[in-house]
């Protein structure tokens, strides 16, 4: 494994094994690749209303910096439960010790397009030649501004892009110093944008990728096999928690903030934009599956499509035939 991963960092190892001695009782190990994100925020929602331990298990959330860290961790067997994006497939594809289980999120309704407030660009066509900052190593931010220049017609120079990191501070800076035109980010980062008159929403990147994976929940090779009951718990429990939140906007909201720290107005929109992606049963969808193989080539992250079905399994999912 480490071929494909690179040697662990001692860091994410020593914070999990802190983490995991402060629980009283065994726990499922939960990560996701980033805390602040609304798409992993069903988790909190989940372990907050009881969904996960009424149904058998105890969660013990860590949160990663990154998708790489998160994936380590798996291989590293620190890690049961792995919420991530969906092009993180990939590193199964290269061995990677785990599946994807459950489709957790379709289109990446949770990304959007920003520019500032005064720019003149109005829609999409306005993009054309733009400077457009993306995450420090690119990846599916970059993938999709690269796939409007496409679907456009615009070539392969029909965008510039460019890395300004990951954080969210970094893509502020950029973008309202006009260091660039626009910047692929979190869509509520536009929202909150407009509250200042510093940014506004352009549009969602859903637009350009409607028939996606942008989540999924991956669990390891050692979780399936020494506790598969577990498995079905957590993503019964998940589930769970995806039909409450749709029953429940306001009390939602009100916990979603207490991770995001958007103020009421902004989470708001957010809850309304972003609660349509996530899968009401997880089942992978064919045409999300074939963009995210073509993803993969595009990415540099294979060089040929792999066969998707050996990259998930829908055993585990609530119905499945055991």
């Amino acid at each position: 494994m480490t071929r494909f991963f690179g040697p662990v960092f001692a860091v994410v190892l020593a914070t999990i094994a802190a983490s995991s001695a402060q629980a009283d009782t065994p726990a499922l190990r939960v990560g996701n690749s980033s805390a602040q994100a609304f798409s992993f925020i069903p988790l909190d929602v989940g372990i907050r209303k009881g969904f996960f331990k009424k149904d058998g298990i105890e969660i013990e959330r860590i949160d990663m910096p990154g998708s790489a860290k998160l994936h380590q961790a798996v291989a590293a067997g620190a890690m049961d439960i792995a919420l991530s994006g969906g092009p993180d497939m990939a590193y199964i594809a290269k061995g990677a010790p785990e599946l994807g289980v459950a489709q957790m999120a379709g289109p990446p309704l949770f990304l959007g397009i920003t520019v500032p407030y005064d720019s003149p660009i109005k829609n999409a066509d306005g993009l054309k030649g733009a400077k457009v900052s993306v995450s420090a190593g690119g990846g599916v931010t970059r993938w999709l501004i690269m796939r409007l220049a496409q679907q456009k017609g615009w070539g392969p120079d029909g965008v510039v892009p460019v890395a300004s990191g990951g954080d969210w501070a970094s893509q502020i800076a950029v973008l309202t110093t006009h260091q660039v035109d626009a910047a692929v980010t979190a869509a509520a980062l536009g929202f909150k944008l407009e509250e200042t008159k510093q940014g506004r929403l352009l549009m969602t990147t859903g637009e350009i990728a409607p028939d996606f994976i942008q989540h999924v929940i991956f669990a390891s090779n050692a979780i399936m096999h020494d506790n598969p009951e577990a498995v079905r718990r957590f993503l019964k429990g998940w589930f769970d928690t995806i039909a409450w939140m749709r029953a429940n906007r306001k009390e939602s909201i009100e916990i979603a903030r207490l991770t995001t720290g958007f103020d009421e107005n902004v989470e708001s929109r957010e809850f309304d934009l972003v609660m349509p992606m996530f899968s009401a049963d997880g089942k992978f969808l064919p045409a999300g599956l074939k963009v995210i193989r073509e993803s993969f080539v595009d990415l540099g992250l294979l060089q040929t499509e792999p066969d998707m079905s050996k990259l998930y399994t829908e055993a585990f999912l609530p119905g499945a035939a055991r």
